[in-house]
């Protein structure tokens, strides 16, 4: 984790009175909502159209710091963006930063196509060996591009052999991604069990504290 690096500027001195989230996927919207609840929180929509970021990097923080700084320099405002993915070990961590473009022909895929894209890749590899983590890494930058703020983290999961009774559009993994402990899938997950489950949820404590102390 790195955050508060470049405090010294003299143009980061500024207090923090909002935070734009840098997506257009309105599952990850309010999902920033619900962690950030409690400080203001707005999305892109709300500030105008802006043209999307050719995300280019070859990690999630990459991409994620790409995204942050993107935004921000357009909206001159402070901004999140996030970045992660499904990195299933039998695979060699693939879908990974190329979660969204792993068809052939590097095309991008419905929620259903990527699900079924990965499920056949492991056909026939028992569950013991279908082990998957879905990580993330969150980054903000200050209104200038300057990134001042990077979290990650990851939850460990077996992917199931069909898809879960649960779908999210914009999350299409997390129905696949099942929890053993809990005996279900991540899209399954109660409110409750999200709050305590949730692989965003202890960057967004991090994060809130951060937001809130820094002036």
């Amino acid at each position: 984790m790195i955050w508060g690096y470049e405090r010294s500027s003299q143009a980061l001195l500024m207090k923090i009175k909002r935070l734009v989230i840098g997506s257009t996927n309105p599952a990850k919207i309010n999902e920033w909502k619900k962690l950030l609840r409690g400080f203001p929180v707005i999305s892109l929509a709300e500030l105008g159209n802006f043209p999307e970021p050719h995300e280019s990097g070859k990690t999630f923080g990459e991409n994620a710091r790409l995204k942050a700084s993107h935004y921000a320099k357009l909206t001159g405002e402070f901004v999140l963006s996030d970045d992660g993915g499904y990195e299933v070990d039998a695979l060699g961590g693939l879908p990974g930063v190329n979660s969204r473009r792993i068809l052939p022909g590097g095309k991008d895929g419905t929620d259903a196509d990527l699900i079924n894209f990965v499920l056949e890749k492991l056909k026939g590899i028992p569950s013991k060996k279908r082990t998957v983590s879905l990580s993330f890494v969150a980054a903000v930058s200050d209104p200038k591009g300057n990134v001042i703020f990077e979290d990650k983290n990851s939850f460990v999961g077996i992917v199931t052999k069909k898809p879960g009774p649960v779908k999210i559009e914009g999350y299409p993994f997390r129905t696949i991604h099942f929890i053993p402990k809990l005996g279900k899938t991540y899209a399954q997950l109660n409110e409750e069990e999200h709050e305590k489950y949730n692989h965003k949820a202890p960057v967004a404590r991090r994060l809130k504290k951060f937001l809130l102390e820094y002036k």
